[in-house]
Protein backbone atom coordinates (compact mmCIF):
# COMPACT_ATOMS: atom_id res chain seq x y z
CA UNK A 1 0.00 0.00 0.00
CA UNK A 2 1.49 3.36 -0.95
CA UNK A 3 0.65 4.77 2.43
CA UNK A 4 3.00 2.47 3.80
CA UNK A 5 6.34 5.07 2.51
CA UNK A 6 4.60 7.73 3.90
CA UNK A 7 4.68 7.39 7.54
CA UNK A 8 7.76 5.00 7.71
CA UNK A 9 10.06 8.20 8.22
CA UNK A 10 7.70 9.76 11.22
CA UNK A 11 6.52 7.18 13.39
CA UNK A 12 9.02 7.75 16.16
CA UNK A 13 7.79 11.42 16.40
CA UNK A 14 4.89 10.06 18.33
CA UNK A 15 7.09 9.27 21.25
CA UNK A 16 6.87 12.79 22.15
CA UNK A 17 3.60 14.96 23.08
CA UNK A 18 3.50 17.81 20.67
CA UNK A 19 6.23 20.23 19.43
CA UNK A 20 7.00 23.80 19.76
CA UNK A 21 3.42 24.82 17.63
CA UNK A 22 1.30 22.97 19.48
CA UNK A 23 -0.38 25.72 21.44
CA UNK A 24 -0.92 27.20 18.73
CA UNK A 25 -1.90 24.82 16.18
CA UNK A 26 -4.29 22.34 17.60
CA UNK A 27 -6.90 20.33 15.78
CA UNK A 28 -9.85 18.03 17.23
CA UNK A 29 -10.24 14.51 15.91
CA UNK A 30 -14.00 13.50 16.25
CA UNK A 31 -14.18 9.86 17.81
CA UNK A 32 -17.15 7.73 19.61
CA UNK A 33 -17.42 5.67 22.55
CA UNK A 34 -19.98 3.12 20.48
CA UNK A 35 -17.51 0.48 20.53
CA UNK A 36 -19.95 -2.70 19.35
CA UNK A 37 -23.01 -2.71 16.43
CA UNK A 38 -24.71 -5.67 15.17
CA UNK A 39 -22.93 -7.88 17.53
CA UNK A 40 -19.47 -6.85 15.58
CA UNK A 41 -16.78 -4.60 17.07
CA UNK A 42 -16.98 -0.98 15.82
CA UNK A 43 -16.50 2.76 16.90
CA UNK A 44 -14.11 4.40 14.65
CA UNK A 45 -11.78 3.08 11.92
CA UNK A 46 -8.71 2.50 13.21
CA UNK A 47 -6.95 3.85 9.90
CA UNK A 48 -9.05 6.71 9.67
CA UNK A 49 -7.90 8.31 13.16
CA UNK A 50 -4.36 6.49 13.34
CA UNK A 51 -3.00 7.71 10.18
CA UNK A 52 -4.39 11.62 10.61
CA UNK A 53 -3.50 11.08 13.97
CA UNK A 54 0.12 10.53 13.26
CA UNK A 55 0.41 13.40 10.24
CA UNK A 56 -1.06 16.28 12.45
CA UNK A 57 1.61 15.42 15.02
CA UNK A 58 4.36 14.87 12.05
CA UNK A 59 3.46 18.58 10.29
CA UNK A 60 3.37 20.55 13.61
CA UNK A 61 -0.50 20.22 14.41
CA UNK A 62 -1.15 18.86 18.05
CA UNK A 63 -4.73 16.38 18.17
CA UNK A 64 -7.07 16.16 20.66
CA UNK A 65 -9.78 13.24 20.20
CA UNK A 66 -13.00 14.16 21.43
CA UNK A 67 -15.54 11.79 22.26
CA UNK A 68 -19.30 12.58 23.30
CA UNK A 69 -18.78 10.91 26.78
CA UNK A 70 -14.95 11.67 26.91
CA UNK A 71 -12.75 8.67 27.96
CA UNK A 72 -12.20 5.86 26.20
CA UNK A 73 -12.55 6.13 22.56
CA UNK A 74 -14.06 3.33 20.56
CA UNK A 75 -11.83 2.37 17.82
CA UNK A 76 -11.68 -0.46 15.67
CA UNK A 77 -10.34 -2.83 12.23
CA UNK A 78 -10.91 -5.31 10.26
CA UNK A 79 -8.07 -7.17 8.15
CA UNK A 80 -4.63 -7.00 8.74
CA UNK A 81 -2.98 -4.69 10.46
CA UNK A 82 0.22 -3.56 8.69
CA UNK A 83 3.37 -2.20 10.93
CA UNK A 84 3.07 1.15 9.99
CA UNK A 85 -0.84 1.31 11.26
CA UNK A 86 0.19 -1.10 14.39
CA UNK A 87 3.41 1.54 15.36
CA UNK A 88 0.73 4.59 15.36
CA UNK A 89 -1.31 2.07 17.37
CA UNK A 90 1.06 0.98 20.00
CA UNK A 91 2.53 4.47 20.30
CA UNK A 92 2.69 5.60 23.80
CA UNK A 93 1.34 9.32 22.90
CA UNK A 94 -2.10 7.72 20.40
CA UNK A 95 -2.27 5.47 23.32
CA UNK A 96 -2.85 8.37 26.00
CA UNK A 97 -4.72 10.27 23.85
CA UNK A 98 -7.62 7.72 22.63
CA UNK A 99 -8.44 6.53 26.09
CA UNK A 100 -8.60 9.54 27.60
CA UNK A 101 -10.30 11.43 25.43
CA UNK A 102 -12.18 14.90 25.81
CA UNK A 103 -15.73 15.49 26.57
CA UNK A 104 -17.54 18.39 24.72
CA UNK A 105 -17.07 20.55 28.31
CA UNK A 106 -13.78 20.06 28.16
CA UNK A 107 -13.00 21.91 24.85
CA UNK A 108 -12.99 25.63 24.26
CA UNK A 109 -13.57 26.06 20.53
CA UNK A 110 -11.40 28.71 20.38
CA UNK A 111 -8.33 26.74 21.08
CA UNK A 112 -8.50 25.00 17.86
CA UNK A 113 -7.92 25.92 14.39
CA UNK A 114 -9.46 22.72 13.23
CA UNK A 115 -11.84 19.89 13.24
CA UNK A 116 -11.52 16.33 11.67
CA UNK A 117 -14.46 14.06 11.17
CA UNK A 118 -13.16 10.01 10.63
CA UNK A 119 -15.37 7.15 9.31
CA UNK A 120 -16.80 4.67 10.55
CA UNK A 121 -20.39 3.11 12.17
CA UNK A 122 -20.22 4.49 16.05
CA UNK A 123 -20.63 8.00 15.33
CA UNK A 124 -24.05 7.54 13.53
CA UNK A 125 -25.79 6.61 17.10
CA UNK A 126 -23.78 9.04 19.28
CA UNK A 127 -22.32 11.90 16.99
CA UNK A 128 -24.43 13.22 14.33
CA UNK A 129 -26.58 14.16 16.60
CA UNK A 130 -24.91 15.55 19.35
CA UNK A 131 -25.51 18.83 20.21
CA UNK A 132 -22.66 20.10 21.78
CA UNK A 133 -19.84 18.71 19.36
CA UNK A 134 -22.20 20.51 16.38
CA UNK A 135 -21.39 23.76 18.55
CA UNK A 136 -17.87 23.29 18.86
CA UNK A 137 -17.39 22.52 15.16
CA UNK A 138 -19.27 25.36 14.33
CA UNK A 139 -17.94 27.87 16.94
CA UNK A 140 -14.18 26.44 15.20
CA UNK A 141 -15.26 27.09 11.38
CA UNK A 142 -17.31 30.31 12.50
CA UNK A 143 -13.70 31.52 13.82
CA UNK A 144 -11.91 30.49 10.15
CA UNK A 145 -11.02 27.30 11.49
CA UNK A 146 -10.95 24.19 8.87
CA UNK A 147 -13.59 21.19 8.38
CA UNK A 148 -12.29 17.37 7.44
CA UNK A 149 -13.87 14.45 7.07
CA UNK A 150 -13.02 11.30 5.05
CA UNK A 151 -15.91 8.35 4.18
CA UNK A 152 -18.80 8.34 6.74
CA UNK A 153 -17.42 10.96 8.44
CA UNK A 154 -19.26 13.22 6.72
CA UNK A 155 -22.56 12.25 8.27
CA UNK A 156 -21.85 13.90 11.54
CA UNK A 157 -21.76 17.59 9.25
CA UNK A 158 -25.91 16.99 8.80
CA UNK A 159 -27.25 18.70 12.05
CA UNK A 160 -24.19 21.39 12.36
CA UNK A 161 -25.82 24.65 11.77
CA UNK A 162 -23.88 28.18 12.39
CA UNK A 163 -24.97 31.35 14.04
CA UNK A 164 -27.27 32.07 11.11
CA UNK A 165 -29.09 28.75 11.63
CA UNK A 166 -28.28 28.14 8.03
CA UNK A 167 -26.58 24.05 7.64
CA UNK A 168 -22.54 24.33 7.68
CA UNK A 169 -22.40 22.33 4.67
CA UNK A 170 -24.89 24.53 2.47
CA UNK A 171 -23.17 25.55 -0.27
CA UNK A 172 -19.70 23.11 -0.21
CA UNK A 173 -18.74 20.53 -2.16
CA UNK A 174 -18.84 17.59 -0.23
CA UNK A 175 -17.33 13.80 -0.69
CA UNK A 176 -18.22 11.01 1.08
CA UNK A 177 -18.27 7.03 0.96
CA UNK A 178 -20.93 5.99 -1.20
CA UNK A 179 -23.98 4.71 0.58
CA UNK A 180 -24.58 2.48 -2.06
CA UNK A 181 -21.93 -0.38 -1.33
CA UNK A 182 -22.60 1.13 2.98
CA UNK A 183 -24.16 -1.21 5.49
CA UNK A 184 -27.68 -1.72 4.70
CA UNK A 185 -28.47 -1.16 8.39
CA UNK A 186 -27.30 2.53 9.21
CA UNK A 187 -29.52 4.45 10.29
CA UNK A 188 -29.19 8.17 8.49
CA UNK A 189 -29.23 8.67 4.81
CA UNK A 190 -26.02 10.99 4.50
CA UNK A 191 -25.83 11.55 0.76
CA UNK A 192 -29.84 12.86 0.84
CA UNK A 193 -29.12 14.43 3.94
CA UNK A 194 -26.19 16.46 2.38
CA UNK A 195 -28.01 17.14 -0.51
CA UNK A 196 -31.24 18.49 1.46
CA UNK A 197 -29.35 20.44 3.46
CA UNK A 198 -27.37 22.46 0.30
CA UNK A 199 -23.89 20.64 -0.04
CA UNK A 200 -23.07 19.51 -4.03
CA UNK A 201 -22.21 15.59 -3.24
CA UNK A 202 -19.31 14.26 -5.62
CA UNK A 203 -19.14 10.61 -4.94
CA UNK A 204 -16.68 8.08 -6.68
CA UNK A 205 -17.16 7.42 -10.27
CA UNK A 206 -16.89 3.79 -9.45
CA UNK A 207 -17.94 2.92 -6.14
CA UNK A 208 -15.19 0.72 -4.93
CA UNK A 209 -13.48 1.57 -1.74
CA UNK A 210 -10.96 -0.53 -3.19
CA UNK A 211 -10.12 2.57 -5.76
CA UNK A 212 -8.22 5.96 -5.27
CA UNK A 213 -11.56 7.43 -4.11
CA UNK A 214 -12.63 11.50 -4.47
CA UNK A 215 -10.10 14.17 -2.45
CA UNK A 216 -11.97 17.87 -2.45
CA UNK A 217 -10.91 21.06 -1.14
CA UNK A 218 -13.14 23.64 -1.02
CA UNK A 219 -10.97 26.35 -0.16
CA UNK A 220 -12.95 29.30 -0.03
CA UNK A 221 -15.60 27.16 2.09
CA UNK A 222 -13.38 25.45 4.77
CA UNK A 223 -14.01 22.11 4.18
CA UNK A 224 -11.87 19.25 2.73
CA UNK A 225 -13.09 15.83 2.55
CA UNK A 226 -11.93 12.37 1.12
CA UNK A 227 -14.65 9.21 -0.13
CA UNK A 228 -12.66 6.59 1.92
CA UNK A 229 -10.70 5.51 4.50
CA UNK A 230 -7.31 5.62 2.51
CA UNK A 231 -8.44 9.76 1.52
CA UNK A 232 -8.12 10.15 5.68
CA UNK A 233 -4.08 10.61 6.09
CA UNK A 234 -4.64 12.90 2.92
CA UNK A 235 -7.38 14.89 3.99
CA UNK A 236 -5.51 15.59 7.54
CA UNK A 237 -2.47 16.33 5.32
CA UNK A 238 -4.13 19.73 3.47
CA UNK A 239 -5.71 20.49 6.84
CA UNK A 240 -2.56 20.83 8.67
CA UNK A 241 -1.35 22.64 5.27
CA UNK A 242 -4.33 25.12 5.61
CA UNK A 243 -3.68 25.77 9.45
CA UNK A 244 -0.14 26.61 9.12
CA UNK A 245 -0.98 29.02 6.15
Amino acid sequence: MRIHHFFTIFISTLLFAGNAYSQHRKVLIVSTNIDSLQGEANGTFLMEIAYPFAVFERMGVDADILTPRGGKAAIYHRGKVDSSLAAIESSEYFRQKITHSLAPCQVIPGGYAGIFYPGGGGQFYDVVNNDSIAGIAAAIYANGGIIGTAGHGAVSLLNIRLNDSSYLVKGKKITCFPKSISAKWLPVDWEKGLKERGATVILPVTANEKEHGVQLVDESRKIISGSYAENAAWVAEQMAVYIKM
